[in-house]
């Protein structure tokens, strides 16, 4: 083997996927990338090594494509909502280093809260969003009280005494009595606007090559952020949507894609479904009724396996619960002589559930992350490439 620096071939490559020697994988796991890496190796002397054994080409090479992989540094825009999240979660950032890429930049966006997020967007107001830390019989609100402690440094609200009735961008989430006789905190559509315009300049300002946000339901607020830069957007996963339908033949009734979301019942297909979009091709599935999305919905975080659960939620046992409700409803599309084509997973949480769907059903499998990949693919290194820059 050729030496770069007095080091063999193959670790100089190494060096590619691995910071350092000492994270290197040893057996079992290096057998997963052996065959990623010999190949690598194969492209690179093709495309680098001429017949006088010159390397100073070969060093080039590789420093580009370490240059090219830290262009890749995502941006996530977090709703002000508190749970721990697991890999797989984009809000975690070991989601998006698995294959190196550098840590994602990640903002809570102040006052936009899970249930914003669902309420939308239209062409003239942003949702306002309010906190309850005081219930109208003078107890503690905790669900509220957890998420209005977990961001430090608030500002821009106001304290309401009365519920502001008008449309559902403008409504007041809680009882009348809430207003008077408890403590209400509320943040104004204009002010909701101006914290997400802050979040987005900031993610800008680090140098992201995409922004994609840790909750579903942001697909309504994807045209409005895409006129606040020229950083590639794909808020959601059902994004995606538009062009995946392109790719089966969704005229023929028999064919279905479906949607899993945490929720079905608050899933509302006019803000989420891309207008091009054929909606009798779609089943939306609901977890809201199975153990996930009840562990989604009381903001569990979830451990990895179940032996470590802190609180029941884990990845392990929620796996099973996805996998048999997918099995359900493929059946039933089955049943009725159809067939599903595909899965797309509308919930942030739902991928690290993906790779237990593919493995067990063998039929593709959309969500947040290959959103994700499809965006950092435009800016990253392609080993499918030339490796002369």
């Amino acid at each position: 083997n050729a030496a770069l620096h007095g080091m063999p071939i193959m670790e100089f490559i190494q060096s590619l996927f691995f910071k350092t020697k000492e994270d290197a994988p040893s057996d079992p796991t290096k057998s997963i990338y052996e065959d990623e890496m010999k190949e690598t190796e194969k492209n690179l002397r093709a495309d680098t090594t001429p017949l006088n054994n010159d390397d100073s080409r070969m060093k080039k090479a590789v420093q580009d494509i370490k240059e090219l992989k830290q262009r890749t540094k995502y941006g996530i825009l977090r709703c002000d909502y508190e749970y721990i999240p697991t890999r797989g979660d984009p809000g975690e950032p070991t989601t998006l280093t698995y294959d190196g890429s550098p840590l994602p930049v990640i903002i809570k966006v102040e006052g936009w809260t899970f249930e914003a997020a669902q309420r939308g967007v239209n062409v003239y107001s942003y949702p306002a969003s309010e906190f309850r830390l005081t219930k109208a019989d003078g107890t503690k609100d905790a669900y509220w009280t957890k998420l209005w402690e977990a961001h430090e440094g608030r500002s821009g609200y106001v304290q309401v005494k009365e519920k502001v009735k008008g449309n559902k961008y403008v409504e007041g989430y809680f009882d009348e009595d809430d207003y008077t006789k408890g403590l209400v905190y509320r943040y104004e559509p204009v002010t909701i606007f101006e914290k997400m315009k802050k979040a987005v300049e900031a993610l800008d300002q680090q140098g992201v090559c995409g922004i994609t946000a840790d909750v579903g339901y942001s697909q309504a607020f994807q045209s409005s952020l895409t006129k606040m830069t020229s950083t590639p957007v794909l808020l959601s996963s059902m994004q995606q949507l538009s062009l995946i339908s392109k790719l089966f033949h969704l005229n023929d009734e028999k064919n279905k894609i479906i949607i899993m979301t945490a929720n079905g019942k608050t899933f509302d297909e006019k803000l989420l479904i891309p207008t091009d979009v054929p909606r009798n091709s779609l089943i939306i599935v609901g977890l809201q009724d199975k153990l996930f999305g009840k562990w989604v919905a009381e903001g569990r975080s979830f451990s990895r396996l179940a032996v470590d659960a802190k609180d029941e939620a884990s990845v392990e046992k929620a796996l099973e619960n996805v996998c048999q409700t997918c099995e359900e409803e493929i059946k039933k599309v089955q049943l009725d002589g159809g067939n599903v084509v595909c899965i797309v997973q509308e919930c942030a949480e739902l991928p690290a559930y993906t790779n237990g769907i593919r493995k067990r059903f063998d039929i593709p499998v959309y969500d947040t992350l290959t959103a994700i990949n499809f965006v950092r693919m435009g800016r990253g290194f392609g080993g499918h490439s030339a490796y002369m820059m």
